[in-house]
């Protein structure tokens, strides 16, 4: 989940223009991560909305990928252990295992050869819910262009380059959550790239 803090900061890096990060930012200049998580999911519903109006698509991905959550720590060092402990399986044997992994989803490598990847899908009602906490209690509340699971989509870009020891990139969000009222959950398509 993007905090914040961290994500103001990827605005200047990722050279977002002034007058555009003012008016993501307008109104929520106080905005912290222990601020009350009905104004944090206002805050990214609002920036999120705006900055995919405004910033080409490629741009809008950096920005959401590099504020992703749990690249670090246990996560990472799990990772690290199933990288070690798979090391002679083939990239697709190792995406069978990956479900052994407590909240790595549930991917499955398909014909063309891209990955496609049940994330972590939380039940609400008839429908589902996003597992980001910024939207957890949220849930079917808030309409979010799904460019905002750009973000979810980095933590799991990450942690499957560890694991599979390939190169990916994100070919699309198929469906989330956010941008479907809670109908569709969130499903993401990877690419293997080349060596």
């Amino acid at each position: 989940m993007p905090c914040p803090e961290k994500f103001r900061e990827s605005l200047l890096r990722f050279q977002v223009p002034q007058e555009m990060i003012q008016r993501v930012n307008e109104g929520y200049e106080d905005l912290v991560s222990s601020s009350p998580v009905q104004r944090r999911a206002a805050y990214f519903q609002r920036a999120t909305t705006i900055l995919a109006q405004s910033i080409d698509d490629g741009l809008m991905r950096r920005i959401y990928e590099w504020n992703a959550c749990c690249k670090g720590g246990s996560r990472e060092k799990a990772s690290r252990a199933f990288a070690r402990q798979y090391a002679a399986l083939s990239v697709a044997e190792r995406i069978e295992k990956i479900p052994e992994v407590p909240w790595m989803g549930l991917p499955r490598l398909e014909a063309d050869g891209s990955i496609v990847l049940n994330a972590v899908s939380l039940a609400c009602g008839d429908g589902y819910g996003c597992a980001c906490t910024n939207f957890r209690t949220a849930r079917g509340e808030r309409s979010v262009p799904k460019q905002y699971c750009y973000c979810c989509a980095g933590h799991f870009l990450h942690h499957y380059q560890l694991m599979l020891g390939v190169k990916l990139r994100l070919a699309e969000i198929v469906s989330s959550p956010l941008d479907s009222g809670g109908a569709l959950p969130c499903v993401m398509r990877f690419t293997i790239l080349p060596d």
